[in-house]
């Protein structure tokens, strides 16, 4: 395909702009308690609540529009989905932002639910199996990008480690164990394959006349990255979780 370095110059100036007058937003949020554990998410609680803050308005309006957080459940899976066949298709600049989209109606689901006073048990359990599937097909498009060499394997792996963050948490909670610690949960995953993905998307336009050739080396460093954070949140949940079962003693 067509290498377009200036077009990629100066999206990148527009986005790096656009970043810096968000991390001024971000400094400038109120926080009324900032506790970070050794296994606190790397996202931390000042970004989030900037974040969740500059969706509010939208929040609101969607609630006025009667749109129900299911609606925005299965608009994630939708996006998730593009989000994929942008990754198999090789469109990693676009699977980025599909990410990021996707992960931003991930937050906002919860946010309407508890601002309508629709959030119930029922709508936690859908949301956990349809995030699960959204996360499926993104890797899948993932996989498909990568099937010809040995990240294939990487992938593999990242999207296996995902689902065991997850699922260690779950299965934790439905023995009575509260789980909220790890370094990356899903909102780490959403923002390590968003900005790997367009990130990657610039740098093989910026890099295409020197290589002579479009590569996705930043994606699929991304990827590695992804694949050992989320192993490692894993471990750091089955052994928090085993450490408090093994205090509680037999039931």
């Amino acid at each position: 395909m067509e290498c377009r370095p200036g077009t990629a110059a100066a999206a990148a100036l527009v986005i790096g702009a656009t970043v810096a007058l968000a991390l001024r937003g971000v400094a400038r949020t109120p926080l009324a308690q900032d506790e970070r554990g050794p296994a606190a998410p790397f996202i931390g609680p000042r970004i989030r609540a900037w974040y969740c803050g500059l969706f509010d308005p939208l929040e609101e309006s969607l609630a006025a529009l009667g749109v129900r957080p299911d609606h925005l459940t299965y608009s994630q899976l939708g996006v998730s989905i593009l989000a994929g066949t942008a990754f198999a298709s090789g469109a990693v600049f676009l699977a980025g932002w599909l990410t990021i989209l996707a992960g931003t109606f991930d937050i906002l689901d919860g946010g309407l639910a508890r601002r309508t006073g629709l959030a119930s048990a029922r709508g936690a359990f859908v949301d956990s199996v349809v995030d699960r599937w959204a996360e499926f097909a993104t890797f899948v498009g993932l996989g498909v990008l990568f099937r010809d060499g040995w990240m294939v394997l990487v992938v593999a792996v990242a999207a296996f480690a995902s689902l065991m963050v997850s699922y260690v948490r779950a299965r934790a909670e439905g023995l009575g164990v509260e789980m909220s610690a790890g370094r990356v949960q899903r909102p780490e995953r959403f923002v390590i394959l968003g900005f790997g993905g367009w990130i990657s998307g610039l740098a093989a336009h910026l890099l295409c006349p020197a290589l002579g050739r479009r590569s996705h080396a930043v994606l699929a460093a991304a990827v590695c990255v992804l694949a050992v954070l989320a192993v490692w949140t894993t471990f750091e949940r089955a052994r928090e979780a085993a450490a408090a079962l093994r205090e509680r003693g037999p039931s």
